[in-house]
């Protein structure tokens, strides 16, 4: 977002940490001048851990920031002529701060919320950046403890900064359910600042566990490798790119040895359709990919940057690396990786094997994110997965057809009460299948649809699909009933959700939703010829001939579980 600081922190172990936050593309580079340091404001530490000593943020490598708002003072930092790799710690250099007076933004988010501090009690400070500070928050309600994000309004200084947090809010909503990436509890705005409530991790970076132990055994090192990949390849199946994965971006939840990895920052991140192709270079230099420097990308980005990090776990250095950033983006063009020095040699080859497949420069060639996960180095005792992840559109579209007329009534329901940061995922994704942009899927479009997202139906089984998606019944899928199809599970067992949905069926308020109740619903939605005995007997555990509350939160939430370990 326009701010530069360029240096490098090297640990004790010889560990070379980057930190890296604005990069200019290749033809911006100029020679560094000597002893000349330009860092601007220090930026935002890890977004939930409670340690405070955190390498700036990554932003945007645009070439159009030349032009725009970043310092004069930008000359890459020299750090000497030594090509060895480091070996001694360094001290980083000091950062300056700039002060703007940013955009007159009078609203980040789409959808009007609460205030924060109604909610939840703001307690200690976990870390500070250019942007905003992370504190450690207390709901009123639960007395739970969570990570609060504050972004300040003022530090946006571009309509493109604004659109950046608007949509990791929306991208961290469309991800949620997932157990490997940080969950956001909700997000609100006020005359100051944009806040987004998260899970809290207390265990520390990847990045710092890898200093302490030097480097991971393989078995370890394998078992981390599948979680990111993992949550590399449910990314990719829900239309979501990284584009900043490194060891920094993934946090432990607790200090313990088998604590639960998740996934963090997604600041960088973007929505993209099935070989849609981007040129905007993001990225931090050690992990960014070659054709992201070459201007010309898509997913395939998100696996180089895994490469790079399992060969990091392995040896405790990354395979590209350099005295200035110029170096550093020459190496990587070259995509030369060194399997000869120490510990290489010891290291099986079918680690090896993997890494230099994760690091081919050519992306058509590299492997996917399932492939990565058949790898006999990543599968578990020699298992490997059954069979590719289905596209999320897929699997969703499987699973609602499964439901009962009356919760696909509900899930319409909750759907059209949820905030636009909340949809916004499934609404790129409703777009990239409704190529005509009439606001209606047709079969064709279904079909074609479900193709690029890497599902092989035959046309009687998208016909079933299409039919159960299309509850209306007049022979298209229009946007709400996409959108209430593809919710994820961890939205309609929200309490305020289950409730709002009980009460539209249930109109007069008595606690009950009788056949009568039912039938208006039905005409409202225009449904005809629907048998309401047997709706209400699907839910009425006491067959007195209505459904209460407790009767609709069970059949709303049964098979959930379940659903909850297959779905996206």
């Amino acid at each position: 977002m326009g701010n530069k600081c360029v240096h490098a922190k090297i640990t004790k172990n010889g560990i070379f940490h980057s930190l890296f936050w604005w990069v200019p593309p290749l033809d911006m580079l100029t020679p560094a001048k000597k002893n000349e340091t330009s860092c601007e404001e220090e930026a935002e530490g890890a977004i939930v851990s409670v340690q405070n000593n955190k390498p700036p943020e990554v932003v945007r490598m645009e070439k159009d920031e030349k032009e725009g708002h970043h310092s004069e003072e930008g000359d890459t930092a020299k750090r000497g002529s030594r090509k060895e790799k480091p070996s001694k710690p360094r001290k980083p250099h000091n950062v300056k701060r700039v002060v703007s007076a940013g955009l007159q933004v009078d609203s980040v988010l789409k959808t009007k919320t609460g205030h924060l501090k109604d909610f939840y009690q703001l307690g200690e400070k976990l870390g500070h950046g250019q942007f905003g500070t992370t504190f450690l928050c207390v709901e009123k309600a639960t007395r739970e403890k969570y990570a609060c994000k504050s972004i300040s309004k003022r530090k946006l200084v571009t309509k493109e900064d604004v659109e950046d947090v608007r949509r990791e809010i929306e991208i961290m909503h469309h991800l949620a359910g997932h157990p490997n990436v940080i969950s956001i509890k909700g997000s609100y705005e006020d005359s100051v600042a944009v806040h987004f409530v998260m899970e809290l991790c207390v265990g520390g970076e990847l990045f710092d566990r890898i200093v302490k132990r030097g480097h991971y055994s393989e078995r370890q090192a394998a078992d981390l490798t599948r979680t990111i990949v993992g949550v590399i390849q449910a990314c990719h199946s829900l239309g979501v790119m990284h584009r900043d994965l490194k060891p920094e971006n993934f946090l432990f939840v607790s200090d313990e040895e088998d604590s639960p990895l998740k996934t963090i920052d997604f600041g960088l991140s973007t929505f993209f359709k099935p070989g849609e192709i981007f040129d905007d270079v993001v990225g931090s230099p050690y992990y960014v990919a070659p054709e992201v420097l070459g201007k010309h990308y898509g997913q395939e980005c998100d696996i180089w940057s895994a490469g790079v990090i399992v060969y990091i776990l392995l040896s405790g250095v990354p395979p590209f690396w350099g005295e200035t950033e110029q170096d550093i983006f020459e190496v990587v063009l070259r995509a030369d990786v060194d399997f000869k020095s120490e510990p290489w040699p010891k290291i099986s080859d079918s680690a090896k094997d993997l890494i230099r497949r994760m690091l081919v420069r050519d992306p058509k060639k590299r492997l996917t994110a399932h492939e990565v996960l058949c790898h006999p180095w990543v599968q578990i005792d020699g298992v490997a997965p059954d069979k590719p992840l289905d596209s999320a559109v897929l699997t969703r579209l499987t699973q609602f057809s499964a439901m009962n007329k009356l919760k696909k009534m509900a899930l319409r329901v909750i759907a059209d009460n949820l905030s636009q940061e909340e949809i916004a995922g499934l609404k790129e994704m409703f777009k990239a299948i409704d190529t005509d942009n009439s606001g209606q899927i047709t079969f064709e479009e279904l079909k074609d649809g479900l193709n690029r997202y890497g599902a092989n139906l035959n046309e009687s089984e998208i016909h079933d699909l299409m039919k159960a998606a299309d509850v209306d019944n007049n022979g298209t899928i229009d946007y709400g009933e996409f959108i209430a199809a593809m919710l994820h599970m961890n939205k309609v067992e929200k309490e305020n959700h289950l409730f709002a949905a009980f009460s539209y069926f249930d109109k007069d308020g008595s606690g009950y939703i009788t056949s009568d109740e039912l039938q208006k619903a039905c005409e409202e939605f225009g449904f005809r010829d629907v048998l309401l005995e047997e709706m209400i007997r699907e839910a009425d555990r006491d067959n007195d001939g209505r459904i209460d509350y407790d009767e609709f939160v069970a059949m709303m939430t049964k098979g959930n579980a379940d659903l909850g370990q297959k779905r996206l």
